[in-house]
């Protein structure tokens, strides 16, 4: 007798099929499956649709700014994108992130796709990222882990703090303030920051330097008074120091573990 996971793993596969989907031509065929005897296909494809349906106004709302921007090609991006990547959870963020590798990978360089939509995506990616962190906590979390070496200080990028690379600055779709500012194409170090008390994350463009400099230090690193690998150390506490300033940095000193 066939187990009921095995059965269920089956359906499943068959729900998120184009078929029954879009009850494409392959519905005739797929509903003759021994393991659909007794169900109403009708009723399946209908369901099929909904949870389709559900799956793709999440992806949505995540990409609004990508989708609006795309407008009919986004649609199709996405029935190609569902036809192809069954569900593997319904959490929005792993979905998300699974989609904008689709477009990376096979829509974002085409000829008839805005240059900037990829950067666009991105942002939008990192948002949806940051807005399910938590900011108090894992801010507590990273401090606690800071190295316990006396008389010594140490600096990490803030865990909440998202890093984007982007080759035209599309803040302004982003940005209330500069609405309708065209997007100008030029090399753009954006931080997407969760704050505590905040519903909306943070975008702040950084310095080529600055974006250097939290890119590598993900993990705590010492901030040594002597200059090392002929950078000038003062220069370094002293970009570590503004950015610490704007919460994009953690800085742990004397083992007291408070952020300045």
């Amino acid at each position: 007798m066939q187990r009921l996971i095995d059965r269920q793993t089956k359906l499943l596969r068959h729900m998120t099929s184009s078929a029954f989907i879009f009850g494409t031509e392959e519905l005739e065929s797929a509903a003759r499956d021994p393991d659909l005897e007794g169900m109403d296909v009708r009723r399946l494809r209908l369901e099929a649709e909904f949870s389709y349906n559900k799956r793709m106004k999440k992806i949505r709302k995540t990409f609004e700014r990508t989708a609006d921007l795309l407008g009919q090609q986004f649609s199709g991006i996405a029935r190609e994108y569902a036809s192809t990547h069954p569900p593997e959870t319904y959490q929005r963020y792993p979905d998300a992130k699974s989609f904008f590798g689709y477009f990376i990978e096979n829509w974002a360089h085409k000829p008839t796709t805005p240059a900037w939509a990829a950067d666009v995506a991105a942002v939008e990616l990192a948002l949806s990222r940051a807005r399910i962190l938590r900011p108090t906590a894992m801010e507590g979390e990273a401090l606690a882990g800071c190295p316990k070496q006396p008389g010594s200080s140490w600096y990490r990028s803030h865990p909440c703090a998202l890093l984007v690379h982007c080759g035209h600055d599309v803040r302004p779709l982003f940005e209330p303030a500069r609405s309708g500012e065209a997007v100008e194409r030029r090399q753009v170090h954006v931080a997407v920051l969760a704050t505590p008390g905040r519903r909306r994350p943070a975008i702040m463009e950084l310095a080529p330097e600055a974006f250097e400099l939290m890119e590598g230090s993900r993990e705590w690193t010492m901030l040594d008074p002597e200059p090392v690998s002929n950078r000038t150390a003062v220069a370094d506490k002293a970009l570590v120091e503004h950015l610490a300033g704007q919460s994009l940095v953690l800085v742990c000193t004397n083992d007291a573990h408070n952020r300045k």
